[in-house]
């Protein structure tokens, strides 16, 4: 049976590709900028890589594919900062971290996964008129992807919080 290999950015602890390796799926690297997070990841995710990472700067997507270079990624999940998005925050528009969305986008670029999920609040879509969403849609629709949108309830997954994302 084929192995595929799973890649997730903004990894934090790597709670959102724990689930993928409880699935099967090998989860070869997480990244993040945060060392106590990744030291968390790194125990999550026993035999997994680990890259503390900018991914607002190309320099670290370049050490991605050296890491990379003898696996095929087939997935990429991510969840970049959401604070910039969130309806309790402020909402800025200009907050740089709105704009890490996209390092997801350039690593579906550079690797070409088979599927690849971006997990977010609900006012990235909905913030700004949808001006974000739309955007993301149409840059991975132009790279060949068809993209759904929804929003979930983690209680309906069994997490015991009602969060919404």
């Amino acid at each position: 049976m084929k192995e595929f290999n799973v890649i997730d950015l903004f990894c934090g602890c790597g709670g959102l590709s724990k689930g993928f390796e409880n699935a099967g799926f090998n989860v070869f690297l997480g990244v993040d900028n945060d060392n106590a997070a990744l030291t968390t990841f790194e125990k999550n995710h026993k035999g997994s890589l680990k890259l503390n990472g900018d991914l607002s700067e190309i320099k670290t997507f370049d050490v991605i594919e050296n890491l990379t270079r003898e696996k095929p990624i087939d997935i990429i999940v991510g969840g970049p900062p959401c604070q910039g998005f969130s309806l309790t925050g402020l909402r800025n528009f200009e907050d740089e971290r709105n704009r890490l969305y996209l390092a997801m986008i350039e690593a579906v670029r550079r690797f070409s996964p088979q599927t690849f999920i971006i997990e977010n609040v609900p006012g990235m879509a909905t913030l700004y008129k949808g001006q974000i969403k739309e955007e993301i849609i149409r840059r991975f629709a132009d790279m060949g992807y068809n993209v759904n949108s929804a929003i979930l309830y983690a209680t309906d997954y069994g997490v015991p919080q009602r969060r919404k994302r």
